[in-house]
């Protein structure tokens, strides 16, 4: 692999996170739309779900970079590594509570309080990863 890819690549772990959180900030916004029914429709559940596949594909991105570019890291050890797995986690039961939000009041009020902990978590994960980049 060439110098230029071997200094390029790893640096699209950083900027697809960034895209991702980008992406989900818009979904939660979307989100609170719809609880002040200020909004209906269905840009919500797209933007979550593109922004669950942007976190899903990132993941797989963070590994492959850890292991092919950076020796100085142990491969899924580090802090980042688990506050993404459970960022991942997280949006996969947000995902799955959606599905019985219009009949359960109780995915109705557990729902948002995911989506907010995920977000929180996503700003944990920037900052983990944000430590782990060799400037």
């Amino acid at each position: 692999m060439s110098d230029f890819a071997a200094s390029v690549i790893p640096w699209l772990h950083p900027a697809l996170g960034l895209a991702a959180v980008a992406l989900l900030l818009q979904a939660a916004r979307r989100g609170l739309d719809i609880r002040r029914r200020v909004r209906s429709g269905r840009a919500h559940p797209k933007l979550a779900m593109r922004a669950w596949w942007f976190i899903a594909a990132n993941w797989l991105l963070g590994l492959w970079t850890v292991g092919s570019f950076r020796e100085d890291l142990e491969l899924a050890t580090s802090s980042h590594f688990l506050a993404g797995t459970a960022l991942l986690v997280l949006l996969s039961i947000a995902g799955l509570s959606s599905r019985w939000i219009d009949a359960d009041p109780r995915m109705r009020r557990i729902h948002p309080v995911i989506g907010a902990v995920a977000l929180l978590l996503a700003g944990v994960q920037l900052f983990l990863g944000l430590q782990m980049t060799r400037w």
